[in-house]
């Protein structure tokens, strides 16, 4: 993690995404992810926003396992690459083909307390689904504790006079009572709209609100943004994709299909 004159903590960090390409995968991962979503989505069969939610959390977590060597995709011991017949089931040729291209070993796998993370020089990126259009009235304490405790994590800024470091002082990064990962946690906030098929895509710092008004965010950057289905498949992203359906286990919950009902539901998943 580097902290050049005049760049901010929102400025390092999506720099050094980019660089590391999980800000490309992350932003793949999620069109594929809606584009199959709105394929499986079933209104009249009682599908609902949780639904919803445990669809996009399976597909996405997934797929970013996928491009980046991780999960179920960890290459063999001697191998450099896993063949297309591997990374190619469960998903059309043209999602595969459009896979960012990341170096095994680039970005790691890094959970914190059952919540899968993804993390690049000393910035780790976990999922959270959200409502459409509600993305800065997120309550990270109604989520899971590990979404909690990431919002807990010091917000280090750099727009300073002096470093810490001049000081001979230690900059403090990374969540309180957490893990031993060093760094920033961020959270990619995501969401997708079946009916209305609309999405969004953050990235950003979540922050626990202080009082009533307070932001949930340090700093969030859109990624992505659109209102139509069309918009999906005009990435470059085919209009149906193969691959069984996703197990209803999902980070922290159990997920219990109610019966069905008109218009949407009111549950939403934390994944």
């Amino acid at each position: 993690m580097r902290y050049d004159e005049g760049m901010t903590s929102e400025d390092d960090a999506l720099e050094s995404l980019g660089q590391s390409g999980l800000l490309e995968v992350l932003k793949w991962a999620v069109l594929v992810a809606f584009a199959r979503t709105g394929q499986d989505y079933d209104e009249d069969a009682g599908h609902d926003r949780m639904v919803v939610g445990v669809l996009n959390f399976e597909y996405i977590r997934d797929l970013l396992d996928r491009a980046t060597a991780n999960g179920r995709y960890v290459l063999p011991d001697g191998a450099s690459n896993l063949g297309e017949d591997i990374l190619g089931k469960g998903i059309t040729p043209e999602a595969l083909r459009t896979m960012p291209s990341i170096l095994p070993g680039r970005i790691s796998r890094s959970d914190y307390r059952c919540s899968p993370g993804w993390a690049a020089d000393g910035y780790r990126v976990l999922l959270q689904s959200f409502k459409y259009g509600e993305v800065d009235h997120i309550n990270w304490g109604q989520k899971s504790d590990a979404k909690r405790r990431v919002a807990s994590q010091p917000f280090v800024t750099q727009d300073v006079l002096f470093s810490i470091e001049e000081f001979g002082l230690r900059r403090i990064v990374g969540i309180p009572d957490g893990d031993d990962f060093e760094g920033v946690t961020l959270v990619a906030a995501h969401s997708y709209d079946p009916i209305t098929d609309k999405f969004e895509l953050y990235i950003g710092q979540s922050k626990n609100s202080e009082f009533r008004g307070d932001s949930c965010w340090h700093w969030r950057r859109q990624l992505l943004g659109g209102g139509t289905s069309s918009e999906l498949t005009g990435r470059g992203l085919p209009p149906v994709l193969p691959g069984s359906a996703p197990s209803m286990q999902v980070e922290e919950i159990a997920v219990r299909l109610k019966k069905a009902q008109t218009g949407e539901g009111a549950a939403t998943s934390n994944g």
